[in-house]
């Protein structure tokens, strides 16, 4: 056997709970069994002075590893004394066959990126961290320079418009957890995809990040019209009702699933969605209106809630979320 390591570098950042750092999970890619270990808390002295400025540290295999002179950067705390991290690296382990060393390595290399994409699109839905523009300001970079001009003398004219930096900050836990990282692997190597529903809400968290809130709202109601259709025909098997497509063809769109699964008995919360998602989705679809990040979100956060509530299970083979 040859033993193999890797860096893996996440595309955004993890931002880990104290107890998922310095945690190894078991991982397969394409079938190749290894283990995926994520860095550790720095030492901290006992009157630490500036605990944010000391990086994670590599697992141990890899924590002299040096890209030039410097050492490899795993991410850095950024809460303390209750330590959150922003995590950049993990590292990966695999034992291969000597006969097989060529090939084996290849694959890893091919799955690579199908797993990563996996990995972190679970994360998303299981902690809703990089789902959303936290911090926005008016201080972007310009496309108009303006000069001042008196016969052959130019100066440049300088913008004294002030800077705002606007923080969107939430009292929810969105650290990654040691359970919560261990599930998001697993479903990874089994390179099992979100279900359907599941990937328009991931679609609805693009959009939204790229503050095109029409779209978010557009995929994020789309996403509760499959998961209510997938919950009525759970309920019509239940039943015994045999003319459920008809059912299907006669509520017809997001409002006439509500109104079925009212009928059947679907227990749903005692809100008004009609105010809260139905009218904002008909607004953007049929007046063409463009919504704000506020109105976005407020239909997301009930999308959501309903998901998790009617179609718990993360894919489709039933694996419940975390």
């Amino acid at each position: 056997m040859r033993k193999v390591l890797g860096v893996l570098e996440f595309t955004e950042s993890l931002y880990c709970a104290a107890d998922s750092l310095g945690k190894t999970t078991s991982i397969s890619f394409a079938g190749i069994k290894g283990k995926l270990t994520l860095p550790s808390l720095p030492e901290f002295g006992e009157n630490e002075a500036h605990p944010l400025n000391k990086p994670l540290l590599g697992p141990e295999p890899a924590r002299t590893w040096k890209r030039g002179d410097e050492l490899l950067y795993w991410g850095k705390p950024v809460s303390y004394p209750e330590v959150t991290a922003s995590v950049e690296l993990a590292l990966l382990e695999f034992s291969l066959e000597l006969d097989n060393y060529d090939a084996s390595t290849q694959k890893i290399y091919n799955s690579s990126g199908e797993w990563l994409r996996i990995f972190e699109d679970y994360v998303k839905l299981i902690t809703k961290q990089g789902t959303r523009n936290i911090v926005f300001s008016n201080d972007m970079p310009g496309n108009l320079e303006l000069i001042f001009c008196e016969g052959a003398k130019f100066e440049p004219v300088s913008n004294n418009s002030s800077t705002y930096i606007s923080v969107e900050m939430s009292s929810d836990d969105m650290s990654l957890h040691f359970d919560q990282y261990e599930n998001a692997a697993k479903l990874a190597s089994q390179f099992l995809q979100p279900g359907l529903q599941y990937r328009m809400l991931l679609e609805s968290y693009g959009a939204r990040k790229r503050e095109d809130y029409r779209k978010a709202i557009i995929e994020a109601a789309s996403a509760l019209e499959v998961c209510l259709t997938m919950r009525i025909k759970e309920e019509f098997n239940a039943q015994g009702i045999s003319f459920g497509e008809k059912l299907l063809q006669k509520f017809r769109m997001l409002g006439g699933r509500f109104e079925l699964a009212s009928l059947l008995g679907i227990n749903l919360p005692d809100k008004d969605y009609k105010s809260l998602i139905l009218n904002p989705r008909n607004n953007v679809i049929h007046r063409a209106e463009f919504p704000d990040k506020g109105l976005a979100n407020q239909v997301i956060n009930e999308v959501e809630e309903l998901l998790y509530l009617l179609t718990p299970q993360l894919c489709e083979d039933g694996v419940i979320v975390q």
